[in-house]
């Protein structure tokens, strides 16, 4: 049974070490890629109890250069520059074939705004309705679910006030059987953060080893991923563990597990060591009551024997007395009277009573005759 608990408990304490390193290391701060959109300014928070670093690196030719992509380090969260918001615009003439969409991803913190100004150029008839719409997306959505916005004809304008810091799609889509020429011009109001308290800035070069920004284990520092307002970039996001936490986790874990396995396993001794004088007294109480309870039986039954021989012999000397003659009281009964049938004497003093007063020792009745008894 020891050994069968120790094989669980290595079991259990192997499958707790796998699960915490791959939630940690995996899925909650595995590689990621992003969009690194004109005026971006996206806020990196990671546990520094579990990642010790946050590495950017560039995913396209163009690199940090074009971009302006910069990554910052800092003490605490900053704030929002409400008050002093990017603004930026963006003249673009899209050519749309039949039944077709485009897509432009940007990150836009709480309190920014998009004005996006669409135009169909003529020629192209209003039988071409466009559909262009501002979509909120933690993740990429598909053109369907964009597709139930209304359409639109000729010219117009679509405004969205952001509420959430999120990465937002503008999409403008021709579901029609015929290409369709649009002039769209974006005007976004972007809120950025306040990054001129960064203790550490570093800008990412095209096929370098990224910038890395390293967290204290104690504090609550905090990484901001800014790019320049002309262009995006694909960027990779990783993270570093602090494999010295999951070590000496995985090591408290281990020693907690053992010490609770030798708590269960002294409680279990004891109960079964109470649960053994238990039976042991109550096996001895049972054998002292049924040695107990046999003397008493072989008491009674030596009483009752002696009580029965007893009685058995003095019935027998009762009986033998019934026997015998009551003259002389020596001979047994071998007669009997006539005509009263009586049987109380021997022969000899029975023929004494008959020749002498003729009477029955018993009725008193008159005696004819006596008769012998014969017993074969």
């Amino acid at each position: 049974m020891a050994a069968a608990a120790m094989s669980c408990f290595v079991v259990v304490l192997a499958l707790c070490l796998l699960v915490s390193m791959a939630l940690m290391a995996g899925h909650y701060y595995g590689r990621a890629e992003l969009v690194a959109g004109p005026g971006c300014s996206r806020l990196l928070r990671a546990n520094p109890l579990f990642v010790q670093d946050i590495t950017v690196r560039t995913a396209e030719e163009e690199g940090s250069g074009a971009s302006g992509l910069v990554l910052y380090g800092l003490a605490e969260i900053p704030g929002l520059l409400d008050d002093v918001p990017a603004v930026w615009s963006e003249a673009r003439r899209v050519v749309l074939p039949a039944n077709s969409h485009k897509e432009w991803v940007y990150f836009l913190n709480r309190g920014s705004q998009i004005e996006v100004n669409y135009s169909v150029e003529p020629g192209t008839g209003p039988t071409n309705p466009l559909r262009v719409t501002i979509a909120q997306a933690a993740g990429k959505v598909g053109f369907t679910q964009w597709s139930e916005e209304p359409s639109v004809h000729g010219t117009g304008a679509v405004k969205q006030s952001i509420n959430s810091s999120e990465d937002y799609y503008i999409t403008v889509g021709n579901l029609r059987d015929q290409d369709t020429t649009a002039m769209l011009d974006f005007r976004i109001s972007a809120v950025l953060y306040n990054t001129s308290g960064a203790e550490y800035a570093c800008s990412p070069s095209p096929g370098g080893s990224g910038c890395t920004y390293r967290l204290p284990i104690l504090g609550e520092n905090v990484a901001v991923l800014s790019s320049g307002l002309k262009q995006g970039v694909k960027v990779e996001l990783s993270y570093g563990p602090r494999w010295i936490v999951y070590f000496v986790g995985s090591a408290i874990l281990a020693v907690s597990l053992l010490l609770l396995y030798e708590v269960l396993s002294v409680l279990l001794g004891f109960c079964c060591a109470v649960a053994a004088a238990q039976r042991e007294t109550t096996a001895t109480t049972a054998a002292s009551l049924l040695e107990s309870k046999e003397e008493e039986e072989g008491g009674s039954r030596g009483s009752s024997f002696e009580s029965v021989s007893s009685h058995d012999g003095e019935a027998g000397d009762e009986e033998e007395g019934r026997r015998l003659c009551v003259v002389c009281c020596d001979a047994r009964r071998d007669c009997f009277f006539m005509p009263c049938g009586h049987s109380a004497t021997c022969h000899a003093c029975g023929t004494k009573i008959v020749e002498g007063d003729a009477s029955c020792p018993f009725c008193r009745r008159k005696l004819k005759k006596v008769r012998r008894i014969f017993c074969v």
